[in-house]
């Protein structure tokens, strides 16, 4: 039996008239889609994707290229062609960060007293100090030499409401500090500075403060003289200083007798009161040279081409990216001493193992307009690919008339799946609810479609989106996300959902509407972390800038939109405060309340400009 899925539902269609006729397409997809054999072909590909020996699929790494060759191999057997002559869309990833031994150095340089001898007659006594012995620089650290005098500063924090300021009292304009940092990132030993633990926190308070240079040192514990992970950091990398972690006997040497830094930790932790001072006969030089280490790596697509010839030329998306954690390098929540391979079952081998059957699904009986399946690579580095094909696209944004993305949608419970991006068109609401009810799933609606996966690079770029996912898990971002929790008929099912999906938004004669949704859910920024009680609305583009933060739009509605940010716009200062990331951002709104005015200093078109904006209450 040959399955006719064309439905033409013009807007006159009754809603009870446009579940009838889905409940007709839906099934027969059921009655010729064997769901023992889908879950088998989904197993399978979750298998591979997350064994051993793709090691996490980390981008650039060889286990993540034999994953790109996987799905490359299943859409020419499933009969997806090539896109502009490859099924590889290659772009620059920066894979690592290097130091040359040469370019890198630290000279401690101390004053010694002699008996009898004026201070104006002694020499300093130089000595350098050794990489990855003695120092190391910090992977957010801006390149360039600094010299001059050193301050302690305690933890580096200033706060109004702790009634606590780490540089009251000190002049540390052009002077390097020294910061005590956690025993690990994310740990706080004192709970009253927990919102103030990040080292972003602290970087930022110590540029604004006039530091310039910054050595981190972490308190006592087991990992005192143990460094920072050092790996690229999209997010942080644009710190606007120069950063270091010392080795903590070391910085300890340079502390005056009288003043012993280990005493006056202790004094800090006990009494709460800041103990900053200006090290005496002390000097440093630091000269940082961090290169990028950048390889091209791909995003991986399959194109079935539509029936149509009068819709054929527009284009769906369907996406799920493919890269993962590798050995918890970055975003790992795994706390365990020994490395493990964070398998990424769920994340998000589920999504490309459906994006997979779903091509081949299409491929057998497709849809009036072509769809065009994409697998992202990078995407837990800052939605890398899905930017770079926005920013490069293989078929022109105006012909791309929706997006869906499916990431993590492979632990259903209880029929529940989560749809996000139902507010990004007018039809999107009513073809859940239909989907809802003919195919047997709970689905919660959410219309917000910015959110941290690739189809918030579409949304940003005006294409009406929808993102499936089954919810967080104890497993997320660990090394225990693996294949024996999945639940396979539950995933079959969402595979033909998502099916369903592209015809009902296929079934319409002209493309979906984008909607600019007029509201962000912004309630999940958890306080504690120091996001303040206002709402400003961007959103970053994560590609680097030297200038400030880029963004690549604003949220419907928001305080940022109002004021007429726009995307492209780079944020450089806000209020009297200087911004180089989004880190140097959410600081800056932590000290403003809602009803604020304030003033945004931006560059467009190479040009600055001034815009006012009144800060709103978070929804």
């Amino acid at each position: 039996m040959k399955r006719v899925i064309t439905i033409k539902k013009q807007e006159c269609i009754s809603p009870l008239l446009f579940i009838i006729i889905l409940f007709a397409f839906i099934y027969v997809s059921f009655a010729q889609t064997d769901l023992t054999q889908l879950e088998t072909r989904l197993k399978n590909h979750i298998t591979y994707l997350a064994s051993d020996s793709l090691q996490g699929r980390f981008a650039g790494k060889p286990g993540n290229e034999l994953a790109m060759n996987y799905i490359k191999e299943h859409f020419k057997e499933y009969g997806a062609t090539v896109v502009a002559g490859s099924y590889f869309q290659s772009f620059p990833f920066v894979a690592g960060l290097k130091l040359d031994d040469n370019n890198n150095s630290m000279e401690v340089s101390i004053l010694v007293e002699k008996m009898g001898i004026p201070t104006e007659m002694l020499k300093p006594t130089k000595r350098k100090w050794e990489l990855y012995k003695d120092w190391k620089p910090m992977r957010f650290s801006q390149n360039g030499t600094v010299a001059g005098e050193i301050a302690f500063v305690g933890y580096g924090i200033t706060s109004k409401e702790l009634n606590y300021d780490d540089y009251a009292g000190i002049d540390v304009k052009n002077k390097i500090v020294i910061i005590l940092s956690d025993s690990a990132e994310g740990q706080c030993l004192i709970k009253e500075f927990k919102p103030y633990a990040e080292l972003s926190y602290k970087v930022n308070n110590a540029r604004e403060h006039g530091a310039s240079g910054i050595i981190f040192i972490k308190t006592l514990s087991d990992s005192a003289n143990t460094y920072y992970k050092f790996y690229p950091d999209k997010m942080f990398k644009n710190s606007g200083v120069i950063a270091i972690q010392g080795n903590r006997t070391q910085i300890a040497k340079l502390f005056p007798h009288e003043k012993p830094m280990l005493d006056l930790e202790k004094k800090i932790n006990k009494e709460k009161i800041p103990q900053s001072f200006i090290l005496p006969k002390v000097t440093l030089s630091i000269t940082v040279n961090i290169s990028e280490d950048i390889k091209q790596i791909n995003n991986v697509l399959g194109m079935v081409k539509g029936t149509d010839p009068n819709l054929s030329d527009e284009f769906f998306i369907v996406g799920a990216h493919f890269d993962h954690l590798g050995w918890g390098e970055i975003n790992s929540f795994y706390k365990g001493k020994t490395p493990q391979i964070h398998h990424g079952a769920d994340d998000n081998a589920s999504g490309v193992s459906a994006l997979l059957e779903l091509s081949s699904i299409i491929k057998e009986h497709p849809l009036r307009r072509s769809v065009l399946f994409i697998s992202f690579n990078a995407e837990e580095l800052g939605l890398q690919g899905s930017a770079y094909y926005v920013k490069n696209p293989i078929i022109p944004l105006e012909k791309t008339d929706f997006m869906l993305n499916m990431d993590m949608i492979g632990r259903m419970k209880d029929n529940r799946l989560n749809l996000m991006g139902t507010g990004s068109s007018t039809r999107f609401s009513n073809i859940a609810d239909s989907l809802a009810i003919t195919d047997s799933i709970k689905i919660i609606k959410v219309t917000e479609a910015y959110g941290p996966s690739d189809h918030a690079s579409f949304y940003s770029k005006n294409i009406p989106v929808m993102m499936m996912f089954t919810d967080l898990h104890l497993d997320y971002h660990r090394p225990t996300d693996e294949v024996d929790k999945i639940n396979f008929e539950g995933l079959a099912r969402l595979t033909l959902f998502a099916e369903h999906v592209l015809r009902a938004v296929d079934s319409y004669d002209t493309k979906p509407d984008y909607q600019v949704i007029k509201s962000a859910d912004t309630s999940a920024a958890p306080k504690e972390r120091g996001y303040g009680k206002v709402w400003f609305g961007v959103v970053p583009d994560f590609e680097e800038n030297p200038k400030g933060l880029k963004i690549t739009g604003t949220a419907g509605g928001s305080p940022a939109q109002k004021a007429g940010l726009q995307n492209g716009d780079i944020i450089t200062r806000f209020g009297d405060k200087t911004v180089k990331n989004l880190y140097d951002l959410t600081y800056c709104l932590k000290e403003y309340n809602p009803g604020d005015v304030v003033d945004i200093y931006i560059i467009r078109n190479d040009k600055e400009m001034k815009l006012k904006c009144t800060l709103e209450s978070r929804k």
